[in-house]
């Protein structure tokens, strides 16, 4: 796990020509969140994207169709936690029957320590200022302690990830890095964005 992608909530022009793209490029984990999209869009999505890729992408909607084209896993984001609760646990039986990963979202750190279940990994947010949410500034004044809350799960940042910020975060021991504004502010250049990204994340550390 390294660097992640989140698909933009609105419709992107040529968006599964870009998606398919950034697959090809070595793009391992897609999250794809449409809140608004319906059951049909989300599944015209899926669709356009190359069946070899599906099993890279993560539904943070509609889960049944995670199950249905044989995608990656789902994402339990912090509304459907709250207002779905009861489902939870079926819905994490489910996708572990289909060997799929469980992710969730988080915003306190403190919050890793009674997780509802056994995620893979959580998005762990804001860590910087948004690119792609105005006003959404960092919620953390303190990531050296990070490093503490890794025996309860993954933790991918999540929230104003540039290429110059990807040294900080893997001092600070995350386990990978969630993209959005950065990929999606020019969908032109995705692919030379997230190549960037992923050099860096992968750049062997230097010892002098």
């Amino acid at each position: 796990m390294n660097i992640i992608v989140i698909s933009d909530p609105e419709e992107v022009p040529n968006e599964a020509f870009i998606l398919n793209a950034l697959f090809e490029h070595g793009l391992e984990v897609f999250h794809l969140r449409k809140p608004a999209y319906t059951k049909a869009k989300t599944e015209a999505l899926i669709e356009a994207i190359d069946p070899q890729y599906r099993d890279r992408v993560v539904l943070h909607h509609r889960y049944p169709l995670a199950m249905d084209y044989g995608l990656r896993g789902i994402h339990f984001t912090g509304h459907f936690i709250r207002d779905c609760f009861p489902k939870l646990e079926d819905w994490y039986q489910e996708a572990k029957q289909y060997n799929m990963t469980v992710s969730a979202s988080k915003h306190q750190l403190t919050e890793l320590t009674s997780l509802e279940v056994t995620y893979d990994y959580v998005f762990l947010s804001p860590i910087f200022d948004s690119i792609s949410k105005v006003g959404y500034k960092s919620n953390f004044a303190d990531l050296e302690s990070v490093v503490d809350y890794k025996t309860y799960t993954k933790i991918v940042a999540l929230g104003g990830v540039t290429v110059d910020k990807i040294d900080q975060l893997k001092r600070m021991r995350f386990n990978g890095a969630a993209v959005l504004g950065a990929i999606w502010q020019e969908p032109d250049k995705a692919v030379q964005a997230f190549m960037a990204l992923k050099a860096v994340w992968e750049k062997e550390d230097q010892i002098f």
